[in-house]
């Protein structure tokens, strides 16, 4: 290590010149997203041993560090993986009360009422052709709005099922990103080198995985970032395991076969599914898995409980041609479906026999008077009917009428979307209030960069000064001689 004034003063000027160096690069990437500040750590160097004891022989950057703090980095991943999950979360289900329009005019409420009020007016005037053409069209409008709300619901599942594929792939592709530069930083830092930059795009890659899956990042010794997910580890070292996306068919398989195929997430070669992972695939894994099959559950059991309902009361009533007596049998008012293929909120429809004729709409339950409305009567009798629903899904048990059980479930859905928003915006709240936090740790504030830059300039003019007061000293005592 070079000693002496002029030794001294050079390794200010290369020190202080380094200083400024780091100073530039700070205000120069203020605005750059992801950028930690930068900051040179001054040391002494080491000072030489003579006779009368140790003699300094200046400075050196000793290293330059990034300031970040790991505590707030993970508060703030925490918050991302919150966030992430309960924006999707109330999109998705959203998207979902959309199908349903309720309240409205064209939902099923309104369906339900008018085709409960067509029967009421078919026992006002039992004889009418054109009330029994009412009571056709009505019960086809029921039937037509819960196979649409089924097929919207199709449309949400296969939506969001491509969404999860795209975003497991996008979720491979950052862990490979993120086990490349935990080898190269790592080989960096291990050679001396400074791998600052190179940590603030790995930062930003786990600030976006953390809103897509929900994960923790574990600093190593050798400056690697282990990558958690769930309990399993997504990226080790220069090491990521993918994760993969399956359909589940259940062992053995239904007897009907289910559109809701369970969806399971794994990682690596394990078969066992992921769990618990959060983020934006989490919201979707539940919608998927949870939200869609509870919401298609419930409007098949009102499909069938409706088909079953007024089938029961239309089948104990008679038909009649022209002035024929007594009248004949009437049929199922609806499909009645089969063993292999029951009735669903997506197979409900009416019966051949009442979509091709109205004349097989009874109103009577008199083999020998056409005139009386008494099916017509316990029909609408139906309408607040509270046992005609019985539901049961899981630990839940709920019984009621048509409408009261509909108007249950969008009423459900509603709820959850709320639910969603709320939580939504408190983790927007947190997810702002930490980055703050942090920000106020690794963000660049160019005033006080520029603060910074002046006492270095100071210090580097008082160093040019030392080597001009040395070399004057030096030409003095060269005189002497």
């Amino acid at each position: 290590m070079p000693s002496g004034l002029f030794g001294i003063a050079r390794s200010a000027l290369l020190t202080h010149q380094q200083v400024l160096q780091t100073v530039a690069h700070n205000i120069a990437n203020a605005e750059t997203p992801g950028y930690s500040r930068q900051e040179a750590v001054l040391s002494s160097n080491m000072p030489t041993r003579l006779s009368y004891g140790l003699v300094g022989t200046g400075v050196q950057v000793q290293t330059i560090v990034r300031k970040r703090d790991i505590l707030l980095d993970e508060g703030f991943r925490s918050a991302s993986g919150q966030s992430g999950e309960a924006e999707l979360r109330r999109d998705t289900l959203s998207a979902v009360e959309n199908i349903f329009g309720e309240p409205s005019d064209a939902g099923l409420t309104s369906a339900l009422d008018e085709y409960w009020n067509s029967w009421g007016d078919l026992a006002s005037t039992p004889s009418s052709q054109a009330a029994r053409a009412v009571v056709q069209q009505r019960g086809a409008q029921v039937a037509n709005l819960l196979n649409s709300y089924d097929g919207g619901l199709n449309l949400q599942r296969t939506y969001t099922l491509e969404r999860m594929t795209n975003m497991v792939g996008d979720i491979n592709q950052i862990a490979t990103q993120l086990a490349d530069m935990n080898g190269r930083i790592s080989q960096m830092e291990s050679g001396g080198g400074n791998a600052g930059d190179l940590s603030d795009k790995r930062d930003m890659l786990l600030d976006q995985l953390s809103t897509l899956a929900g994960i923790r990042s574990i600093p190593q010794a050798n400056g690697t970032i282990t990558v958690v997910i769930g309990n399993s580890t997504l990226v080790d070292g220069s090491t990521a395991r993918p994760l993969n996306i399956d359909l589940v068919p259940p062992v053995p398989p239904p007897t009907v076969p289910t559109p809701d195929v369970p969806v399971r997430i794994r990682l690596g070669n394990s078969l066992d599914a992921l769990t618990p992972f959060g983020g934006q695939l989490k919201a979707m894994s539940d919608l998927v898995n949870k939200d869609i099959p509870e919401i298609r559950s419930r409007l098949d059991t009102l499909a069938s409980s409706l088909v079953t309902s007024v089938n029961a009361a239309h089948t104990q009533g008679f038909v009649f041609t022209g002035s024929t007596l007594p009248g004949a049998a009437a049929g199922n008012f609806f499909d009645p479906g089969t063993v292999t293929a029951p009735v669903s909120a997506a197979t409900i429809k009416l019966s051949a026999t009442v979509l091709s004729d109205i004349n097989a709409i009874a109103a009577s339950n008199d083999a020998m008077a056409p005139l009386s409305n008494s099916v017509a009567n316990a029909m609408v009798a139906l309408r607040n009917d509270t046992t005609t629903v019985n539901y049961t899904y899981g630990s839940t048990s709920e019984t009621g009428s048509f409408l009261s059980f509909f108007r249950s479930t969008a009423t459900r859905i509603g709820l959850e979307v709320n639910s969603a928003t709320d939580d939504s915006t408190v983790a927007s709240l947190l997810v702002e209030q930490t980055d703050v936090r942090r920000q106020s740790v690794s963000g660049v504030n160019t005033d006080e960069e520029l603060v910074q830059m002046l006492r270095v300039q100071q210090a580097y003019t008082a160093a040019t000064k030392l080597i001009k007061t040395a070399d004057e000293m030096l030409q003095t005592l060269l005189a002497l001689v």
